[in-house]
């Protein structure tokens, strides 16, 4: 299930210099590697970098492009290859170079002596200048979930969590980008708080009766929207008890040969179906053992499946008072594979590690890997990484909520999905 936490870090370090070459690795910050996409405009490294020998790693730059480094007060910056030593460029800001290499290392000094900065918040920030723009125009985020002035929203608990579902869709197709959702309990909309997000359930302290706003900020190569502003209103929970199990369900219990159909990645997809249930808001769906998430329809496709395989699922109703709980497990079989034809067994040449994942994901393949694109449970793609700026055959995860989500990795022109759990 995805989890959302609205929190302010700050974080203090104190650290002991060694003078000379400004590439002196004392502290890292952030504290993952930063990846970055293949395009034109600012692409923020961090909000708060101090001029103290700090360093950032950076991957996913595009060797022959030109990028620009920036930081909004004077600082003295360094720029290496992966290896931290090798240097490519150097100075005050604004810094440019040309990459030589996907993988970089940006270290932020005061001055070229490496003398120690103030222990003030910097914004850094890095560009591709020669990059290609393929979008027309910045993410225009509408059709808002919770519709715009909805007042009967229902908050969902999730054990001791509360959930609001939220989604929206983009204007135009193509001119998608990465997203943040803000909240609010005022008009401004962002009093609670900014985080990055894909879409579904937030966890928060909601509370009945009470107005919320919102609003989504999408970025891309073009420039970055903010959409309207949005407000929804919480209700009342009138239900006394979780809702009855389902009773109608296909597959049906311990069914064999169920018959599958072919994703556009060349995986196998069972459509999973249910009986709706009176006073149901939402499915809760379990799938080997691992909960997908809340559902509003009463079938899904579910893809990334195989085979001659064994695969256990549930549904469980949801409204207000709660989770049904007590539902029946099922099991079901899908058909024998009737040939595995050449291209269907090279696509299952790769494979993932760690899984589940907290921040890096390693690919492992002998093949190039040409796109990488990220779809949660309801199938809606929250990310999508294209090869040149995948260093070393790694995602990163980090700013993806915790949950189910499907890979579909193209290399070579072959493709496959592959299931992940985002911890």
């Amino acid at each position: 299930m995805k989890k959302i936490t609205l929190l302010l870090l700050l974080c203090l370090t104190a650290v002991s210099w060694s003078y000379g070459q400004c590439t002196n690795p004392v502290y890292q910050y952030p504290g993952t590697t930063i990846s970055l996409t293949a395009l034109p405009g600012l692409q923020t490294i961090a909000t708060n970098n101090w001029a103290q020998n700090e360093f950032s790693v950076l991957d996913g730059l595009v060797p022959g492009e030109t990028y620009n480094v920036v930081t909004d007060i004077v600082t003295y910056i360094t720029v290496t290859e992966d290896d931290g030593t090798t240097i490519i460029a150097s100075g005050f800001d604004p810094v440019s170079f040309v990459a030589t290499t996907s993988g970089i290392i940006i270290y932020w000094t005061l001055d070229a002596a490496c003398a120690d900065g103030p222990s003030t918040n910097i914004l850094t920030q890095i560009e591709c200048t020669t990059c290609i723009c393929t979008a027309t125009a910045a993410p225009d985020s509408i059709n808002p979930t919770p519709a715009d002035g909805d007042m009967t929203v229902q908050i969902l608990p999730d054990g001791l969590d509360l959930l609001v579902a939220f989604d929206w869709d983009e204007a135009v197709l193509g001119n998608e980008g990465e997203y943040t959702i803000s909240l609010g309990i005022t008009a401004a909309g962002d009093d609670i708080g900014t985080i990055p997000f894909g879409g579904g359930n937030i966890i928060y302290t909601w509370t009945e009766n009470t107005q919320y706003y919102w609003f989504i900020t999408g970025t891309n190569c073009v420039g970055t929207t903010q959409s309207a502003i949005w407000t929804f209103t919480t209700a009342t929970c009138a239900e006394i008890a979780a809702p009855a199990c389902t009773t109608l369900i296909s597959p049906t219990v311990d069914q064999l040969d169920v018959a599958t159909a072919e994703a556009a990645d060349m995986t196998r997809e069972v459509n999973l179906s249910w009986n709706a249930i009176s006073g149901a808001l939402a499915y809760r769906l379990t799938f080997d053992g691992a909960e997908l998430g809340n559902v509003t329809e009463t079938d899904i496709d579910l893809f990334g499946l195989a085979y001659d395989t064994s695969y256990t699922w549930s549904i469980a109703p949801v409204n207000c008072f709660g989770v049904t709980t007590g539902c029946e497990t099922r099991t079901f079989t899908t058909e024998q594979d009737p040939g595995l034809s050449v291209s269907q067994f090279e696509s299952q040449l790769l494979s993932v590690f760690p899984n589940p994942v907290m921040d890096q994901l390693t690919i492992k393949t002998d093949l190039s890997i040409e796109s990488v694109e990220i779809y949660n449970i309801l199938g809606k793609q929250v990310k999508s990484i294209s090869g040149d700026s995948i260093l070393n055959n790694r995602v990163d995860m980090t700013s993806l909520l915790d949950g189910i989500y499907f890979l579909n990795i193209t290399a070579e022109g072959k493709k496959q999905t592959i299931k992940v759990i985002k911890q």
